[in-house]
């Protein structure tokens, strides 16, 4: 079955996971993940906010996703989520993207669509550095203050 033929369930999460709910979304979120029927399932964070709990509860998922031989993709559409996900490392483990097509894309081995999400083998390569001595330094004389025990 191609990647574009691939069933995938969209499951939104609108609420900030905390203590007090966190047994509760889990609950859901397992439910929709058994029930779902698809290889890939796509969690759709509409949150600004992205707690601790909540990158438990998805990596929870992800396990409980891999031992049933599916895939569990993040797709995050704001910037601050996306943050967080990338500052703790999780975006490549949970294959996390600005939007639910890319989320999709990302499951097929294609890059999330912005350049810190594209494997390091796929980047150019920069350009080499120009032979020759270092370009000489803009003078500094215009920093320094006058020399007043001179006498012209």
């Amino acid at each position: 079955m191609s990647a574009d033929r691939t069933p995938v369930t969209v499951v939104p999460l609108d609420v900030i996971v905390d203590p007090e709910n966190e047994e509760t979304v889990e609950a859901g979120l397992r439910a929709l993940q058994a029930g779902a029927g698809a290889s890939v399932v796509v969690v759709h964070v509409r949150t600004r906010v992205v707690t601790p709990r909540a990158l438990h509860l998805l990596l929870r998922a992800k396990e409980r996703a891999a031992a049933a031989g599916g895939i569990l993709c993040v797709a995050a559409p704001g910037p601050a989520a996306r943050r967080v996900f990338h500052l703790t490392g999780l975006s490549r483990v949970l294959r996390v993207a600005a939007t639910v097509a890319g989320a999709v894309r990302r499951n097929s081995g294609a890059g999330c669509g912005h350049p810190g999400g594209t494997p390091a083998r796929s980047r150019a390569l920069p350009a080499p550095r120009r032979p020759g001595p270092p370009r000489p330094a803009r003078s500094l004389g215009r920093l320094t203050r006058p020399d007043r025990t001179r006498r012209p």
